[in-house]
């Protein structure tokens, strides 16, 4: 097996705990849009009038119930994430696309900017972790930034789990899947679909099936 550090951009921001591995699951790169805060139920409510876009990606682990995640977003101009005693960001469920729910946690508030990036990490309580362990799994959550041109929400995300389907990066079960890498000093063909399983703090190339 062959080490590499290839990766370390894609997971920079993130804490990873080699104890529990096994139970994380992953929420991959799932776009913040406005069209998803048009919803049906339990009023119909329209999109905001917004060219808002970003993205979240999630990972939780049900041993320690630790949710990570990662934050782009830029509002519509002049707009910041609104401050409010209930904060700014929520995951909400349990909610199909295009109907609202109760929030389920509340986040740490984004900065009052325009657009950024953030990282972070909560505990979840029992309820929360409860909540979160059965509305992830079935996609009936959702992430969203509460803004002060739109304070019902401005930009929204699914928190769709990895499955058959996912694109882009996949991180599950202490196993990272990455398409068309390039890997140096592999000799023959140098780029793969790889397979790359976390070990003690390390990524190592399990699997590197040749791209033709």
């Amino acid at each position: 097996m062959k080490k590499t550090t290839l990766l370390a951009a894609a997971i920079a921001g993130f804490s990873f705990s080699g104890a529990a591995m096994a139970e994380v699951f992953a929420f991959i790169e799932m776009p913040l849009t406005t069209s998803q805060e048009a919803v049906i139920s339990p009023a119909p409510t329209p999109a905001p009038n917004s060219n808002g876009h970003g993205r979240i990606t999630a990972f939780y682990d049900n041993l320690t119930k630790v949710l990570t995640y990662n934050v782009n977003w830029k509002l519509e101009d002049g707009a910041v994430p609104r401050a409010h005693e209930t904060g700014n960001n929520h995951i909400h469920g349990p909610a199909e696309v295009g109907t609202a729910a109760a929030i389920v946690i509340s986040l740490p508030d984004l900065p009052p900017t325009n657009s950024g990036n953030v990282s972070g990490s909560v505990v979840l309580t029992a309820g929360q972790a409860s909540a979160i362990e059965t509305g992830l799994a079935e996609g009936r959550m959702y992430y969203n930034i509460h803004s002060t041109l739109f304070g019902g929400g401005e930009i929204r995300a699914q928190l769709i789990p990895n499955g058959a389907s996912a694109t882009g990066v996949v991180f599950q079960n202490s196993e990272l899947t990455l398409s068309n890498v390039l890997v140096p000093g592999i000799a023959g063909a140098q780029v793969y679909d790889a397979v790359l399983n976390f070990t003690n703090g390390t990524f190592v190339l399990t699997t590197a099936t040749p791209v033709r």
